[in-house]
């Protein structure tokens, strides 16, 4: 069975601080305490829901349900009892509150608690309702470090079969096999590779972008295809890196 209250909850903020670590949103942003929520929400959910200590709960179970929608971290806020008036644990409380706030429709620092926001700045929608698609991100990230995935991110590719043949690209991340009968991502490896495209003639070399900040903007330089992207079964992939 699993602890309820204020030791489970600190578990499952624990394990949310693990899984968001991988990815680039500092905790001291905007982005990064709205996806850590999300993800400790979901934790703390599925573990009452599941009947398991927060360590247990299978990251394929959170990646399935975060692949949901913001609209499933509502029903495993509500299974973790974060929806009553007087909601406990406080600090639970206290987090689910700050992710169903409306902000500011405006990108200044009132719009993101005085801290910097790079995800959906001006937008005025709860954070559950943005970030929930990036907690997924983490996740997958997160399951990608625990499972073999076989191709590494960035590795370039060739198609050979399918829709896409004879295009080239670049692996962004693992494509996993929802397993919807039982609310997780199917056993093994992933089947296939979400896989960035280069557009007819391109080069896949490296491109000016410009990245908005609260103090402005900063250009970067970007590497790697910059096409659409596309699922690929990983028997269609021939890598080309050496």
């Amino acid at each position: 069975m699993t602890e309820e209250g204020p030791v489970e909850w600190a578990q499952s903020v624990e394990r949310a601080d693990q899984i968001a670590a991988l990815g680039l949103q500092s905790a001291d942003t905007w982005d990064g305490r709205a996806i850590r929520g999300v993800l400790a929400v979901t934790l703390a959910g599925l573990a009452k829901r599941q009947m398991l200590p927060t360590a247990e709960v299978d990251l394929g179970s959170v990646l399935w349900h975060l692949d949901q929608g913001p609209a499933m971290v509502r029903e495993l806020a509500d299974t973790f009892g974060l929806l009553g008036k007087d909601s406990q644990p406080k600090e639970a409380a206290s987090v689910w509150a700050w992710l169903i706030r409306r902000w500011p429709n405006a990108p200044a620092l009132a719009n993101s608690d005085g801290m910097p926001r790079g995800i959906a700045r001006g937008s005025s929608e709860p954070a559950v309702d943005v970030v929930t698609s990036w907690a997924a991100a983490a996740a997958q990230d997160a399951l990608a470090a625990e499972r073999p995935t076989g191709l590494l991110p960035r590795t370039r590719v060739r198609v050979v079969g399918g829709e896409d043949e004879g295009r080239e690209g670049e692996v962004v991340r693992p494509a996993w096999l929802m397993d919807d009968a039982h609310r997780t991502v199917a056993p093994g490896p992933p089947p296939g590779y979400e896989v960035a495209l280069m557009a007819p003639g391109e080069d896949g070399g490296a491109r000016r972008v410009v990245v908005p900040t609260l103090d402005g903007e900063i250009r970067m330089e970007s590497p790697g295809p910059h096409g659409e992207r596309a699922i690929v079964w990983a028997d269609d992939i021939d890598p080309q890196d050496a």
